[in-house]
């Protein structure tokens, strides 16, 4: 007799710029977000096949051919804006196609996983000692999606961009120690009571290119949307996928911000 156990995939991308803000550096943007969509194997199939039905609804092969295929993705700051593989657009119909994108996120029923980093906040408070704000936000995503494995008793996996991999020499060093270190952060007035070292997330982390996978595209669409939230404050679209979040009865863990209040 097989036993078949049931599974999900962490698809993750992140948006705002992780560099810190003057005088520690140079970036102009506050908030870093790296969000994740888990999506089951029966809604990842729906999804594939849904984002190809959205995207040759909007993008006819004569545009498509003109743009190198890496372009022939959701990507929603570029919808937003009109760039690239959806310039052709007009207004209406660019909202109309998010209309639909955001549709297909809450008929997918996903549970929606992001931690917001302030990095204002978060330099003020550990100055030389602080984390960047990339490696704070993937461990903390990818520790909370553990313990919601653990709880339901699923195996997991995880997909993240692969340039953001391919750019990040720490990210790379980072991902090859967890499953001998673990995920979570120590401190000096922090030891955890567990180390976190994944036994419920396979391979630890798999990286593809975002146009290869409809999951990595939700996930541009949510992590774009939360950041907007924090750093623009244009939340509409953030406040549509509320009800996705990761909660626990009334309790909801997501959005998780950084660094948490005191």
């Amino acid at each position: 007799m097989v036993c078949l156990m049931t599974s999900c995939t962490l698809y993750l991308d992140a948006d705002g710029d992780p560099g810190w803000c003057p005088p520690f550096g140079k970036s102009q943007l506050r908030w870093y977000v790296l969000a994740g969509v888990a999506l089951a194997p029966e809604s990842d199939l729906k999804a594939r096949l849904e984002v190809e039905r959205i995207l040759s609804k909007y993008i006819p092969d004569s545009v498509r051919r003109s743009w190198p295929h890496r372009y022939y993705e959701i990507c929603y700051h570029d919808i937003q804006r009109g760039k690239n593989v959806y310039s052709h657009l007009d207004h209406p119909q660019r909202k109309a196609m998010s209309d639909e994108i955001f549709g297909l996120i809450l008929g997918l029923k996903p549970v929606l996983f992001a931690t917001a980093v302030d990095k204002v906040n978060l330099k003020q408070r550990y100055g030389s000692n602080a984390h960047s704000p990339r490696s704070y936000a993937l461990r903390a995503t990818i520790h909370r999606y553990s313990m919601y494995l653990n709880k339901n008793s699923l195996i997991g996996t995880v997909l993240f961009d692969q340039e953001e991999y391919r750019k990040d020499k720490e990210l790379q060093a980072m991902v090859h120690e967890f499953r001998r270190t673990g995920v979570i952060l120590r401190g000096m007035h922090y030891q955890p009571r567990y180390e976190d070292r994944l036994e419920r997330v396979l391979n630890t982390i798999t990286f593809a290119p975002s146009e290869t996978s409809p999951g990595l595209q939700l996930a541009d669409v949510c992590s774009r949307s939360t950041w907007a939230h924090f750093e623009r404050g244009k939340s509409n679209r953030f406040n549509q996928i509320s009800s996705l979040w990761n909660r626990s009865n009334s309790r909801r863990y997501e959005p998780s911000v950084v660094p948490h209040e005191t």
